[in-house]
């Protein structure tokens, strides 16, 4: 019998002409030094989108007013097993950017991210978002390696029937 999938959410803010991106550098815990958006696990009863604005607000102090649901990444290796994870984009942001005890955030110019200090797998996936494109991505790691990668174009109707199937109790 296989587990469930770990489930998680990542939000990416966007300026209001979407020419930059609030990028956190993570302090602690899992992915500590690298460049990330907002997330983590939702809370028991918390949807994805929930999920995705509570982390937003708590790690970073903002609020999505716009939330939008733009990718899912499948990930799986033998040594962390399945991850799911919601990739979110939002413009209509409001409140101060203050600095968490899990992340420092700082906007970078979208034309000129690098992705330097990101996830291996990021600097896959991230082009296709900032495109502007909807998603799923697939990956398999071994010793934290990419094997395998995939990247299929999706309609936003394909996702919001994913995220749905989640989100159901």
């Amino acid at each position: 019998m296989a587990l469930s999938p770990q489930r998680y959410s990542v939000i990416f803010p966007f300026s209001d002409d979407g020419k930059q991106v609030l990028l956190g550098l993570k302090k602690r815990g899992m992915g500590v030094g690298l460049w990330n958006g907002f997330g983590g696990k939702p809370e028991p009863g918390e949807s994805m989108d929930e999920c995705a604005c509570r982390e937003l607000k708590e790690e970073c102090g903002l609020e999505a007013r716009d939330l939008q649901h733009v990718g899912v990444l499948l990930m799986s290796s033998a040594k962390s097993g399945q991850k799911e994870v919601f990739v979110y984009k939002a413009k209509d942001i409001v409140g101060d950017v203050i600095e968490s005890d899990e992340m420092e955030p700082r906007w970078f110019n979208v034309a000129d991210l690098t992705y330097k200090d990101t996830y291996k797998e990021a600097r896959e996936w991230w082009p296709t978002m900032l495109k502007g494109h909807t998603f799923v991505a697939r990956f398999e790691f071994v010793d934290g390696d990419i094997t395998f990668q995939e990247i299929s174009h999706v309609e936003a109707k394909q996702l919001a029937l994913l995220r749905s199937a989640v989100n159901e109790p």
